[in-house]
């Protein structure tokens, strides 16, 4: 991806937070064991009693005696959490960082950090340019070669990978049950796009391209911009946007994205690819089918028209992803993945859920407004990668749905 052995200063400030182990950390409160765990972007706070026995809530002597200290201890907690949901970006933000890492402040500052560990060995890295994942207690590859030395490591991207060789991770990290902090064996390779038919809300597009790295720009009239300028590969993209009417407002739709090369180097398939994949989530998270449907009218023809729209990149591989973990359900049988929806045969009806944006249409194409209560229904043991809220709510609608003569809420009975 880029050359050197640069490791940036965010890597050497990561601070253990107390965790004397990987993703673990005890503390003693008199005859008591506090013990922290990290479960994914979690943390687990358990007890144990002085036999070592595991006990439910937090003991009465802790209340008793050690009530000072059960505060910053759930503070501690709190912390790690907030501080693993700022690494797992940091890290996601290293596909475009372009330099890679010195292999031994790597593995001492990220594959053995007792915090940023339990992210970095979810993931799939590139070791000298051999591809290996941290599997039964070792850094291996694909055909279980350990990878113990190495000088430059850099993120796995399956941008330019054999399609053999991204199906084998992708099973991999299912048969060992790992759930990956951020996509990675399933990221969208994207090509620059139009996001046809997709009209989005302007403060939820605002908000979310910040949070991308994006500065959007609203112009002076109906046409504006967002861009995003990646210094290090000596390109800015802009996403030009054009402002339209809708539900006594406006929206916003976006337009096919720009790269102005800052140098003669041109511009990279990564940098197009993650750009891509940028506009996808910007569509994703803003777009107006995300909203109530509007009463009529218009608005109501350009609302349906994004809620069951084409699909973006992310509703796609959403879509992949899905068809693998039908089998895993209980309600697998009565689901199949097909086009913009996942089909879920119930007693009463069969549904479409769009994949996008989970809406759900009736036979005759109407509309069922469920609400996102259906994403609180169990989830598959295993999921590819966290942080895809939308594939738990597909998930969990699908459920419900598919147990349709067992729902007794009567606003939902009242529209089936």
């Amino acid at each position: 991806m880029g050359t050197g052995t640069v490791v940036g200063e965010t890597e050497q400030a990561v601070p253990a937070y107390g965790l004397s182990g990987l993703g673990r950390g005890v503390w003693r409160l008199g005859g008591v064991s506090a013990e922290l765990e990290v479960r994914g972007g979690k943390v687990a706070l358990g007890w144990r009693d002085a036999a070592g026995r595991a006990v439910r809530g937090v003991p009465g002597c802790v209340r008793r005696e050690h009530a000072g200290e059960l505060a910053p201890l759930r503070a501690a907690v709190r912390d790690i959490e907030q501080a693993l949901a700022a690494q797992a970006a940091r890290l996601e933000r290293e596909f475009l960082r372009g330099r890679p890492w010195a292999y031994d402040a790597w593995r001492e500052r990220c594959l053995d950090h007792p915090l940023v560990g339990t992210l970095a060995r979810r993931l799939l890295w590139t070791v000298d340019g051999a591809a290996c994942a941290h599997t039964d207690g070792a850094l291996r590859t694909l055909t279980g070669e350990r990878v113990d030395a190495g000088r430059a490591v850099e993120l796995w991207h399956p941008l330019g990978r054999d399609r053999a060789e991204v199906a084998a991770w992708r099973t991999r990290l299912e048969r060992h049950g790992i759930t990956q902090p951020f996509p990675q064996a399933h990221r969208e390779v994207c090509a620059a796009e139009p996001a046809a038919g997709h009209l989005l809300r302007e403060d939820r597009f605002d908000a979310r391209a910040r949070a991308l790295g994006w500065r959007y720009t609203p112009g002076d009239g109906a046409r504006g911009s967002a861009t995003r300028d990646l210094t290090h590969w000596g390109v800015r993209a802009e996403l030009p946007i054009e402002a339209v009417p809708y539900a006594g407002g406006r929206a916003l739709a976006p337009g096919v994205p720009r790269f102005h090369p800052l140098g003669s180097a041109g511009v990279p398939p990564l940098v197009v690819s993650e750009v891509g994949r940028d506009v996808g989530l910007l569509v994703d998270a803003a777009g107006i089918g995300n909203d109530a449907a509007p009463a009529g009218g218009q608005d109501r023809a350009l609302w349906a028209s994004c809620a069951f729209g084409e699909l973006t990149p992310a509703a796609r591989t959403r879509r992949d992803v899905l068809t693998r973990l039908l089998p895993r359900l209980a309600v697998g049988d009565r689901c199949r993945t097909e086009g913009r929806f996942l089909h879920v045969s119930g007693v009463r009806h069969a549904y479409r859920i769009h994949l996008g944006s989970g809406r759900v249409l009736l036979p005759g194409d109407r509309h069922l407004p469920l609400a996102t209560a259906g994403s609180r229904a169990p989830q598959p043991s295993w999921l590819p990668h966290e942080g895809d809220r939308m594939l738990s709510v597909v998930l969990g609608t699908a459920q419900l749905l598919a147990r349709d003569s067992e729902i007794t809420d009567p606003t939902i009975v009242a529209q089936l």
